[in-house]
């Protein structure tokens, strides 16, 4: 974790930008386990990501949880293929 930290320290200003525009197209993301968003969106920077590539990327990955593989799609519920996390939009479901 220490180096994600340190990745939030050096490009601090253009993680939160970044993160300024995930909420601008996923306004009411809710938290996920693990690595806090702005964090993880300094380390994508880190890792030679522009900030609206690192914004892009993160919008994926949450599709990405939000999306159950057709396998664990339960049925007799009221959206059976996406999970907890919910979904950034419901255009595409």
């Amino acid at each position: 974790m220490h180096r994600y930290l340190a990745a939030y320290q050096a490009h601090k200003e253009n993680a939160e930008r970044a993160y300024a525009l995930f909420l601008a197209h996923y306004p009411k993301a809710p938290r996920v386990p693990g690595c806090d968003t702005v964090i993880r969106l300094a380390w994508r920077i880190e890792c030679g990501r522009t900030p609206e590539e690192a914004a892009a990327r993160e919008y994926v990955y949450r599709w990405h949880l939000a999306v159950k593989p057709f396998d664990q799609c339960a049925h007799g519920i009221v959206n059976p293929v996406c999970s907890v996390f919910g979904t950034p939009h419901t255009i595409g479901m």
